[in-house]
């Protein structure tokens, strides 16, 4: 399985196809990090992509979560 590293660990931005014809690259659009857009490398972008949207969703229903148990124990 092809994974795409990012400039630095803690990056969490998002792979986009970008350029045209032969030129095609799949570059991240918060690091600049840049890949051939290769099957394979557009594959893993769009998983890592869906893994982010995922992560994002859960972590907003966390803290809802978190926000609505604050209330109930202050009062």
């Amino acid at each position: 399985m092809v994974v795409l590293e990012h400039s630095f660990a803690q990056c969490t931005g998002n792979w986009r196809l970008v350029g045209s014809g032969e030129e095609r690259t799949i570059r991240c659009d918060r690091c600049d990090c840049a890949y051939p857009a290769t099957p394979e490398h557009r594959l893993a972008a769009i998983d890592e992509n869906y893994a982010g949207i995922y992560l994002r969703r859960l972590t907003a229903e966390g803290l809802g979560q978190l926000e609505s148990e604050k209330r109930e124990n202050a009062d």
